[in-house]
C-alpha cells in the first residue's frame, strides 16, 4: 500500500498472526480440561487450606467464574485484557478490602466488576440444627462490606481510575456482582449430616441477594471462554501479569494488552502445563505484538485477524 493509499483508505490490514504449523502449540482443550478437573478434585480431597486453593486457581484462571458474562447482568463482551486480578485492593472511603479475585467485565451498557470470595473448602454452610454457621455468616458479611464500599462517596471514581484501562468504557454505569465460592456439594446430600438437605439448600439460596452468586467448590470447572485468560497482580505502578492460562494464545489484539501489562517473563515462567518451548514462543509473540501496536497510528482503524497463535 502506498503512502497516499494509506491516508485515504479507511481500514488498514494489521499483520497476520503466525500460522506456521510447526510452532509450539498448547494442549488440546479436552485434554487440558480433563487434567485440570482431575487435579482440582484431587486437591479438594486433601482438605486444603484456602491458600492452596487460591494458588491453584491463580494458575488456572479458566476455572474462576465471572469472566465472560456468566455471572450477573452484562459482561458478555468479556473482561478487560482477559484478566482476572488476584487479591486486588479496594482502597477508599470506609477502608481497604481485598477480594480473592476480581474480573472487570464489560458490555455495551455496563461495567460489571465481579468480586469473588473463597474460603477453606471444608467449611460448612449450616450447623446440625439447621442454623447458618458463623463462618458462612462471616463470608456473607464480607460481600455486604464490598457492596457498601462501592456505595460510598468517591469510591466508584477511584475504582474506575485504578482498574479501568479503556477510555471508551469509563462513563458506563458500574454494577458490581459478588460471588461466594464456599463449601462442598456433599453437605446437601443425605450423607451430609443434615436431616433435610433439600430444605437447607433452599434456605441457603434464600439468603442470596440479587447481586450475589453462591458456588460450591465442586461446581468449578474450566470454561472454554476463559481459556485465554491471564491472572494479574495490581501493583503501585499498575497491573502486571502473574500467570497465563495454560491454554493462552496470542493474536493480533495482544499488543493492546501487552502495552498495559508489560514484561511477561516471570508470568510465563510461573505458568503451569506449558513446555519451555511454548513459554519462549509466547513471550516472543507477546513482545512482537507489543512492538506492532507501538508503531500503529491511533488515528487509523486496523483490520485485525482473529487467528490465534
Amino acid at each position: 500500500m502506498t503512502e497516499i493509499e494509506a491516508r485515504t483508505t479507511p481500514f488498514i490490514e494489521a499483520p497476520e498472526p503466525d500460522s506456521d504449523p510447526t510452532r509450539p502449540r498448547p494442549k488440546d482443550w479436552v485434554q487440558y480440561s480433563d487434567q485440570v478437573r482431575a487435579e482440582w478434585f484431587n486437591l479438594l480431597s486433601t482438605d486444603p487450606e484456602e491458600s492452596a486453593v487460591q494458588a491453584f486457581m491463580e494458575l488456572h484462571p479458566a476455572i474462576i467464574p465471572g469472566g465472560s458474562g456468566d455471572i450477573g447482568p452484562g459482561g458478555h463482551h468479556g473482561s478487560q485484557m482477559s484478566a482476572v486480578f488476584r487479591q486486588p485492593p479496594l482502597t477508599g472511603a470506609g477502608g481497604t478490602y481485598i477480594p480473592d479475585f476480581m474480573w472487570v467485565t464489560k458490555s455495551s451498557g455496563l461495567i460489571t466488576p465481579i468480586l469473588i470470595e473463597i474460603e477453606k473448602p471444608s467449611k460448612r454452610w449450616f450447623k446440625k440444627d439447621g442454623r447458618p454457621t458463623s463462618k458462612f455468616t462471616d463470608a456473607l458479611d464480607q460481600l455486604d462490606e464490598w457492596r457498601a464500599w462501592f456505595n460510598k462517596d468517591s469510591n466508584p471514581a477511584l475504582f474506575r481510575q485504578k482498574y479501568m484501562f479503556e477510555d471508551y468504557h469509563l462513563n458506563r454505569p458500574l454494577k458490581p456482582q459478588f460471588v461466594l465460592i464456599y463449601g462442598r456439594d456433599a453437605e446437601f446430600t443425605w450423607a451430609g449430616g443434615h436431616l433435610d438437605p433439600d430444605g437447607l439448600r433452599h434456605k441457603r439460596d434464600s439468603k442470596r441477594q440479587p447481586d450475589q452468586t453462591f458456588r460450591s467448590f465442586d461446581s468449578l470447572a474450566p470454561r472454554y471462554d476463559h481459556a485465554n485468560s491471564v491472572t494479574v497482580t495490581m501493583t503501585a505502578s499498575g497491573p502486571v501479569p502473574f500467570a497465563f492460562s495454560p491454554m493462552y494464545q496470542t493474536n493480533s489484539m495482544t499488543g493492546i494488552d501487552a502495552r498495559i501489562l508489560g514484561d511477561p517473563t516471570e508470568a510465563f515462567a510461573r505458568s503451569a502445563m506449558m513446555s519451555p518451548e511454548r513459554r519462549a514462543y509466547l513471550a516472543d509473540r507477546w513482545n512482537y505484538w507489543k512492538d506492532v501496536e507501538a508503531k500503529q497510528d491511533p488515528n487509523k482503524t486496523y483490520l485485525r485477524s482473529s487467528g490465534l497463535e
